[in-house]
């Protein structure tokens, strides 16, 4: 705990604006020659990620992070895809532009779905530990977590996605940005990963898209593979 306290006492306080809600962000570095923004999950801060920010900082990044709306110290009661995927393209345009994004769970989705509307992404590096790669995997984890088997109830919360978006569900996944990615991405997934499941991971690699590497794990489940010793290796490595 004084570690982390130590890291945010040195950190520079941000505060952002997103349409009407107040989010809340750190800055460490700030000036170094590249920029990385790290971006967490669904019910998840930018706290659990603090141990990243010494090794990057010696990598030569400036290092921002910011809880999302409805997340840590951020205000707000919501999130979905499509306001996560714009507050970070927000972040990127008043703190970028950002050189590397590092992303953990729907962070990843979010960050893959933002990617994929750059237009000038070919340089930026990405690393997307555990992502949701698709919202019908995260939907039914919510599902189960909430304890609702009612298949109307399902069906009609689907068809409130398609009816708010104008979208349907598979057009939030991780498979459909991968051509429109154009920058080198790491993908590390656990084998044995709960929340978030191998499958989609394994059904990119498949395809073998040149600029992806992918990095599987077993037994380091869907929260501590982004503690581990050698994950957080091969992250540092990357960037």
């Amino acid at each position: 705990m004084a570690y982390q306290e130590t890291l945010v006492a040195n950190a520079e306080r941000l505060l952002y604006r997103f349409g009407s809600t107040n989010t809340i962000g750190y800055r460490w570095n700030k000036g170094a020659g590249k920029k990385l923004l790290i971006v967490h999950g669904f019910r998840s801060a930018s706290a659990n990620f603090l141990h990243f920010v010494p090794p990057l900082i010696q990598k030569g990044y400036e290092v921002v992070a910011f809880d999302a709306p409805a997340h840590g110290l951020s205000a707000g009661k919501s999130l979905n895809a499509i306001e996560y995927k714009d507050f970070i393209a927000a972040i990127n345009k008043h703190f970028g532009a950002f050189d590397a994004f590092l992303s953990h769970s729907f962070g990843g989705l979010a960050v893959s779905m933002n990617l994929a509307e750059l237009p000038d992404s070919q340089n930026i590096k990405t690393v997307l530990i555990a992502p949701a790669a698709n919202s019908r995997q995260l939907i039914t984890s919510f599902f189960k977590e909430m304890r609702i088997k009612d298949k109307a109830v399902q069906e009609h919360f689907y068809a409130n996605i398609n009816r708010l978006s104008g979208k349907d569900i598979g057009w939030f996944a991780i498979a459909r940005c991968v051509n429109d990615i154009k920058g080198p991405v790491l993908w590390i997934h656990d084998e044995h990963d709960k929340i978030t499941p191998i499958d989609d991971a394994l059904q990119i690699r498949k395809t073998q898209p040149h600029n992806f590497q992918f990095l599987f794990t077993t037994n380091l489940g869907h929260r501590r593979i982004y503690r581990d010793r050698d994950v957080v290796t091969a992250v540092i490595n990357f960037l």
